[in-house]
């Protein structure tokens, strides 16, 4: 039988994302105020200003929307692969793990911190948060930190290897 599971979980904006924010716009207020200024002195600039100003804006949104992050899991078969899906128009695949080649999982909360390998964060940060170790490919020794819901837990829990107690 078949097994799939997919699951997305948006990332919780942050303080810190907020100031990033809040500077582009102030950044992007700067410099079109300049732009408008320097258009008033120099009138035979004031088709370039206004192309430079359309260009400054359209750079803030750019910059300001690509902070809504998602990540999107998907199981099939006791494969995991997790992609980060940037403001709706831009994929970015993070890795892909066989849940068989698990050496730890569990509760994130409950872990030590004497991991030396590669971390790989993909959650929401509102939901609880679950871990899993393995060797990859790509990285190396990785910790995925990870949000899943019951149902793709489920097809996790299916996959487990028998020497790691959950």
């Amino acid at each position: 039988m078949d097994t799939y599971s997919e699951q997305l979980v948006a990332k919780k904006k942050n303080q810190n994302d907020s100031m990033k924010k809040l500077i582009i716009i102030l950044t992007a207020i700067i410099l079109c105020g300049f732009l408008v200024f320097a258009s008033l002195l120099y009138f035979e600039f004031a088709l370039l200003a206004v192309a430079a100003l359309a260009a400054v804006i359209f750079g803030a949104y750019k910059l300001i929307s690509g902070f809504n992050i998602e990540y999107e899991y998907s199981i099939t078969n006791g494969e995991i692969d997790i992609d980060k899906i940037i403001a709706k128009r831009k994929r970015v695949h993070m890795l892909t793990a066989e849940v068989k080649s698990f050496t730890a999982f569990g509760k994130y909360e409950s872990v030590n911190d004497s991991f030396s390998g590669t971390t790989v964060k993909a959650d929401g940060a509102d939901e609880e948060a679950f871990f899993a170790e393995f060797k990859s490919e790509d990285y190396g020794e990785t910790r995925l930190i990870f949000s899943p819901d019951e149902k793709f837990m489920k097809c996790i829990k299916l996959y487990l290897p028998r020497n790691i107690k959950f």
